[in-house]
């Protein structure tokens, strides 16, 4: 027995191409946010010690700002189903799980490291 999910679409209606325009928007952002990331310096300049030397902050301004873009992609149906329908796992490097999910029974549990040991952080 499937249990899909009926999902009806009024094309015509203004709520329908409100959402859509702010899921592109979205992933619009998130594409932005891994461009800054990628530019952004590792370090910050934190001043000086006593001894008269740079004091370096970690830059993890971009890293949380793409965090929270994959975090609003992912909590958004729309952009989620954009990116399924594209076949983007991805954004610029960055996983978007909600997206591996949703072509998860597609792919036969490729890239989930739970069902596929083949999978993991000690592959290639």
């Amino acid at each position: 027995m499937n249990n899909h999910k009926i999902i009806s679409i009024d094309g015509g209606s203004a709520a329908y191409w409100r959402e859509r325009k702010h899921a592109f928007r979205l992933i619009r952002e998130a594409e932005l946010a891994a461009e800054e990331l990628a530019d952004a310096p590792m370090y910050l300049h934190g001043g000086y010690d006593e001894d008269g030397d740079v004091i370096p902050i970690e830059n993890l301004g971009p890293y949380d700002d793409m965090e929270d873009a994959i975090r609003a992609i992912e909590a958004n149906p729309a952009a989620v189903s954009i990116l399924v329908a594209q076949g983007r796992t991805d954004i610029d490097g960055h996983k978007v799980k909600a997206v591996i999910a949703g072509l998860e029974p597609d792919w036969g549990h490729i890239e989930d490291p739970v069902s596929n040991p083949l999978w993991g952080p000690d592959t290639d």
